[in-house]
């Protein structure tokens, strides 16, 4: 069994606490390399390196062994280097691994200096696991260098210091390592399935686990609260939360407003029964042409290469795509992608999630955008999910495109179409070229597409 605590055991734990335990006490399943750095909100090695190349002496470390690497990053260290890259901290079973060592003045046992450490991710806003991690590191630092230091920070892409003071992150850090140190030690966790577990290679098995339990925690987007509120009056499983009336519910558990309950037993009924419900009806708007629109991204390179869009009229469908070969093409391919949306200004553009207007908004901050289609992405965006959630419960714990779409009865082409493969499809076809490869993407977007366009149908069908 593996009682190593690295960095990137915080952000494990807080995506799915069984992962700990299942890397600590279970065979190896691990990740895909890529695939780890793409859920962990990192970027390639060449576009870090882009991001940081105006900086002074920097000291790259190359060792793979952690201990060699250690070393390495020590005498960096004791050199004073202004800038250490991929360094390597080590106390214990403590194993740190932030992107940068920043030197900074103030007194350490290294002299007149200190080092303060930071990570380069592709989000653009501070989050948990980031602080998490950068509290970590913090902790081995004072134990490499005598001085801990009193802010972490992330390197944005478009290089933005996102800088934290670490004391107002520590009494939530420490909670969760002793609760880390718990499970690697082998306190197995409870079951508590969410959309973030399906990052996990033991999704399996812990989905498993949990739906055998008739866990409440396979309702779709639960709160935990809510759960442990329920638990604690003793409802504790779907069955019992279907055979138990929502005035009960309310006297039960009065901390929880009553329009969650409503929709948490609609929910388990679904569950129980295998169907959907109807919540309300929903209202589309009257258009002789829709479009369905999708974005593929390369969260790794912080690159939006593929606008795809499904142009509807009669029922005749027509896919057309948009396509950036590198990251310097992309103004180039969104001018083309507004030069036809101009001809089609009063269409509806039907997208699933928030992702797609996002991006929209940020091209036309970066690239610009005329004012006729300016105002048809103000006016015409329609994300279907925001429209299906308050009037449509399914008989599912996730409600991805690929959960809906399936249900609904659409079928992806090619094996295990996912966002996740189709970075790794554009990272093969990035250093190859291979026209199979951008076959398999190209084909990926336009199922997604079509996907959107059947799931729109039927909703229009079934909540009439």
């Amino acid at each position: 069994m593996s009682r190593q605590i690295t960095d990137q055991t915080f952000f494990k734990y807080l995506k799915c606490p069984s992962w700990v335990y299942f890397d600590a006490t279970e065979a190896a399943n691990p990740h895909d390399p890529l695939v780890l750095r793409l859920i962990n909100d990192g970027l390639m090695p060449d576009k870090e390196r882009e991001i940081i190349n105006d900086r002074p002496d920097v000291a790259e470390v190359t060792a793979e062994d952690p201990e060699e690497a250690f070393r390495q990053t020590l005498a960096f260290m004791r050199e004073g280097r202004e800038t250490i890259y991929h360094g390597m901290l080590v106390h214990g079973h403590w194993v740190g691994n932030p992107d940068l060592l920043v030197r900074v003045e103030g007194q350490s046992q290294f002299g007149n200096y200190y080092y303060v450490a930071g990570d380069i991710k592709r989000a653009r806003e501070l989050r948990e696991e980031h602080q998490m991690q950068g509290c970590f590191y913090a902790e081995l630092l004072e134990r490499v260098q005598g001085r801990k230091p009193v802010q972490g920070y992330v390197l944005t892409p478009d290089k933005a210091a996102l800088s934290y003071l670490i004391e107002s992150f520590e009494a939530e850090y420490h909670l969760t390592l002793t609760e880390i140190e718990r499970i690697v030690a082998g306190e197995k966790p409870q079951h508590f399935l969410t959309s973030a577990c399906k990052q996990s290679p033991w999704f399996g098995v812990c989905r498993s686990e949990t739906e055998s339990c008739d866990d409440l925690s396979v309702l779709n987007r639960v709160w935990r609260e809510e759960v442990a509120a329920l638990e604690a009056a003793g409802v504790k499983t779907i069955a019992q939360l279907t055979a138990t009336p929502v005035a009960e519910l309310e006297r039960l558990v009065p901390g929880v407003r009553p329009f969650r309950f409503e929709l948490l037993r609609d929910q388990a009924i679904a569950l129980r029964d295998d169907r959907h419900l109807i919540r309300e009806s929903v209202s589309f708007p009257a258009a002789k042409l829709e479009l369905y629109f999708d974005i593929e991204s390369d969260p790794l390179r912080d690159f939006d290469y593929l606008f795809g869009v499904l142009e509807v009229e009669k029922g005749k469908a027509t896919y057309h795509s948009f396509f950036a070969e590198m990251p310097e093409k992309e103004g180039k391919m969104w001018r083309a992608f507004c030069d036809f949306m101009e001809s089609r200004f009063d269409a509806p553009i039907y997208h699933y999630g928030a992702f797609e207007g996002e991006v929209v908004r940020r091209f036309s901050a970066k690239y610009g955008v005329s004012p006729l289609v300016g105002e048809a992405f103000e006016r015409n965006l329609i994300d279907l999910l925001a429209l299906i959630r308050p009037a449509i419960v399914f008989p599912l714990s996730f409600y991805s495109l690929k959960d809906l779409a399936s249900y609904a009865g659409f079928s992806w082409r090619g094996e295990e179409p996912s966002g996740v493969n189709a970075v790794i499809w554009f990272e093969e076809w990035f250093a190859t070229r291979k026209k199979t490869v951008m076959k398999k993407i190209l084909e990926y977007n336009e199922d997604d597409v079509r996907a959107t366009w059947t799931l729109k149908e039927w909703v229009a069908k079934e909540a009439k």
